[in-house]
This record gives C-alpha cells, sequence and structure tokens, in this order.
C-alpha cells in the first residue's frame, strides 16, 4: 500500500484516534445491558430522565469528534449519561461495566484515553440549571485565561492553553427562547464556549425541513452558527477544530448543529443515503481510500477491543 496522504490539518494518527474511540463506543454499547446504555441526563427535579432514552448509535462521531481534542484544563457539559458516555468521559471499563467500584480517571495524555481529558460538568436539576451552570464554567476558564496572561506577560513565560467548555445539547432539549437567551449571554461576554446540538436518534419525515434553526439562531445571536452532516466524523472534526481553536484564542462562542443527512427517495419519501447513515462505515471508507488504516488493522482493533471487554467484565 502506498504511503498515505498526510492532511496537516486533521493528522492519520488523530484520524485513527477518532475511529478508535467511536468503534469502541459502539461495541461497549452492545455490551452493556439495556440499562447502561446512553440516556438522557437525568433531571433531579423531577427523579427521572428528561424525555425518552435514546441509543448511541449513530451519535458516535457528533460525541468523539467535537471532543477528542480536549485536554485537562477543559470542561464538558453532557446531554447523555450512561457507561458509553463515561468511557468517552475517562472512566475505567471495569467500573463502567460493573457499576458500584469507585470510579477512577485513566490519566490525561495515555495512549487508551479515548476521547480527550476533559472534566465533567454536574448535570444539575434540569436544562436551564445545566446550561446556566456551564455558561458560569465558562465565564471562570475565561477569567483563567486573563489572569494567566498578565502572569505570564509580567514574568516572561507563555500562557498555559487556555480552556473550553463544550456543552451537549438534544435537538427537543432546550426550547428555542432559552437557548437564545444562553446564546446571547455567550455572544456578550465572548466567553469559551461550544454548543453542540445533537440530532434526533431516528430520522423521521420532515426532520430534514427542521434543521438549520439553532445554527440561525445562534448567528441572529451574535456566535457562529455552523450546520454540520451529523454522521460525517471528519466534517465534524474539522468544525469543532476551528472552533475550539478560535475560543481559546478569545474569539468567543461557537454553536455546532449537527444534522441528518437525508436524500429525497421514490415517492418523495426521505431516506440516508448509503453508508452516511453509519459515521463508523462512513468514516472507515474514508481512511481505507486515503490509506490512513487497512481492513486488517480495523479488524484487529476491534477484536482488541472485544477482548478487553471480555477481561474487564470478568474481574
Amino acid at each position: 500500500m502506498s504511503a498515505a496522504y498526510e492532511n496537516p490539518l486533521i493528522p492519520n494518527a488523530r484520524l485513527r484516534q477518532i475511529y478508535l474511540a467511536m468503534l469502541r463506543a459502539r461495541l461497549l454499547e452492545r455490551a452493556l445491558p439495556a440499562a447502561r446504555r446512553g440516556h438522557a441526563v437525568a433531571d433531579a427535579s423531577k427523579g427521572h430522565a428528561v424525555g425518552h432514552a435514546v441509543g448511541l448509535p449513530g451519535l458516535e462521531a457528533c460525541l468523539v469528534s467535537t471532543s477528542v481534542d480536549l485536554g485537562p484544563g477543559d470542561l464538558v457539559s453532557d446531554a447523555l449519561a450512561g457507561g458509553v458516555v463515561e468511557f468517552l468521559r475517562g472512566a475505567a471499563l471495569a467500573t463502567v461495566l460493573r457499576p458500584g467500584r469507585v470510579s477512577r480517571k485513566r490519566g490525561p495524555g495515555k495512549p487508551d484515553a479515548d476521547c480527550g481529558a476533559a472534566a465533567s460538568l454536574p448535570s444539575g436539576p434540569g436544562t436551564a440549571v445545566r446550561l446556566w451552570a456551564a455558561m458560569g464554567a465558562a465565564a471562570g476558564l475565561r477569567a483563567a485565561a486573563a489572569v494567566a496572561k498578565i502572569i505570564a506577560k509580567a514574568d516572561g513565560s507563555t500562557a498555559k492553553q487556555a480552556g473550553v467548555a463544550v456543552v451537549y445539547l438534544r435537538s427537543s432539549e432546550a426550547p428555542a427562547a432559552l437557548l437564545r437567551k444562553v446564546v446571547t449571554f455567550a455572544a456578550e461576554r465572548e466567553l469559551p464556549a461550544i454548543f453542540v446540538l445533537l440530532p434526533p436518534t431516528r430520522v423521521r419525515r420532515g426532520d430534514a425541513a427542521k434543521t438549520g434553526g439553532a445554527s440561525a439562531l445562534a448567528l441572529r445571536s451574535g456566535v457562529p452558527g455552523i450546520a454540520v452532516d451529523a454522521h460525517d466524523a471528519v466534517a465534524i472534526y474539522r468544525v469543532a477544530q476551528e472552533s475550539i481553536g478560535r475560543a481559546r484564542a478569545g474569539g468567543g462562542a461557537a454553536l455546532i448543529e449537527c444534522i441528518p443527512f437525508v436524500l429525497s427517495g421514490p415517492a418523495g419519501q426521505r431516506k440516508p443515503a448509503e453508508d452516511e447513515a453509519d459515521p463508523i462505515a462512513g468514516l472507515e471508507r474514508h481512511m481505507l481510500q486515503r490509506g490512513v488504516a487497512t481492513r486488517a488493522w480495523m479488524e484487529r482493533a476491534a477484536r482488541s477491543f472485544a477482548g478487553r471487554l471480555k477481561t474487564a467484565a470478568s474481574r
């Protein structure tokens, strides 16, 4: 096989990391009991999950590509809970598979860290509280970055990388009025906040016509709003990479709207394009075409993680 082309904007090593994190998330969900899979963050004020339970298949690109570049100084506010999200945020496999154990993080920078190393913010009693708490955390990150710059200038050192807060939202979770208030607040204060709107887990007729509303709302509120194919891990990564870099540099907030990519079918029906409906299959095809990985490497990666799952479950 000829040498793979190295795109400086998304190195091949990063592509492989994104693929592994997505693949492991998919395999882990299949291994978990239904009660431990992805579901809506609980509303503590009502004592139950907000909305119905949702599965993670199809959301891997949205969750991984937007957080793989995060580090120890960054924060994440999740819209989904469950074993897979815990694993992506750094929980040990044994803890995820056998709840009740003392959770521990795989320290930042370790080779098997699946999806960055950001700290998770508490979910809070309801969407509004969670969003405003995330804005407070983002304000704290902005203040810390300003202080770090002053200290670095005084002693001639280099300021550490500024932190960002990535806030995930389900498409039906936040009313437009609430979202507008929160995004406008972030825009006015130039907060390092990245809003990631997750798509519905099932694409229904008419969903495509409703997409783009959140990104348009963000633009009207003074924040860049970018709509991107929810199943395209590479496209989501590029948008997230640019948005996070801009936020770290003091450029303020951004909103990434992950939308289901659909094509018109016979008799006006709508259906996902072939392979595009599965983000892992789409990324596999991209990597194989560019020579970033081989099918044998992908199969070994799946077998290796399956072995890890079996070992962790038996401990």
